[in-house]
């Protein structure tokens, strides 16, 4: 049962017992992109998804933001395998890019059985990224239609590597959040974990970059003390 109320300009409602407050939240422009990548098997999919989003929690001092967003079962893939989908961050679209591709090359590419494809394909803005991939190939690469889609196949040893020659960019948030305040450190880490939960099981487009989508370490903007950083705790 939600019970509403207002202080001043806040609403503030409860949730059970819980108390709520709607003062503030971060939002900073970002763009994005989400790819699809299938594998195998569940495994691979999310090996791949997890080493392709790896350092990348905050853009103050990662090279970009990306998370896992969900595993998507093999028949709503076009490749018919399974596959998860995930989501990398950026503040310009060229940065974006770069990041895009080092990660697919180095993290998607490289992992056994993979193949990636668009997360948004009606997405009217397009990175082009499957040519650069390509070259990968040596001269051995072939562009081709799959699925009704344009690719690149790309040899390797185990096969060939299959990756959809573009990839949607879209206008995108970052830094959403709310803070936890609980009597004891296990009931605030415990109602966190609960929150990750339900957020990842029934929100869509959405990723939590941190450390199982938690942060504990918030911050403010600048320093008191030290002017050359960026951010420094709250």
């Amino acid at each position: 049962m939600i019970k509403n109320r207002v202080w001043g300009s806040r609403l503030s409602f409860k949730v059970g017992n819980v108390e709520v407050e709607d003062t503030f939240a971060e939002a900073f422009p970002m763009y994005a992109t989400r790819l699809l990548i299938t594998a195998l098997n569940e495994k691979w999919a999310l090996t791949a998804a997890r080493v392709a989003t790896g350092f990348a929690t905050s853009i103050i001092m990662s090279p970009a933001e990306a998370g896992l967003e969900r595993l998507v079962p093999a028949d709503k893939t076009p490749d018919g395998r399974v596959g998860a989908l995930i989501h990398i961050y950026h503040r310009s679209v060229p940065e974006l890019k770069l990041q895009t591709l080092v990660r697919i090359g180095q993290c998607i590419l490289t992992c056994p059985t993979t193949a990636l494809f668009d997360g948004i394909p009606k997405a009217k803005r397009k990175m082009h990224i499957g040519e650069a991939l390509a070259k990968f190939g040596d001269g051995f690469e072939v562009k081709d239609t799959m699925y009704g889609k344009t690719v690149w196949r790309i040899p390797v040893m185990e096969g060939e590597f299959i990756a959809e020659d573009t990839v949607g960019v879209a206008k995108a948030v970052a830094g959403g959040n709310f803070f936890i305040l609980a009597s004891s450190h296990k009931a605030a880490l415990e109602a966190a974990e609960k929150a990750v939960d339900e957020i990842s099981k029934k929100c869509r487009n959405v990723v939590l970059p941190f450390p199982g989508g938690i942060v504990r370490s918030g911050s403010k903007v600048g320093s008191l003390k030290y002017p050359k950083l960026a951010a420094t705790t709250n």
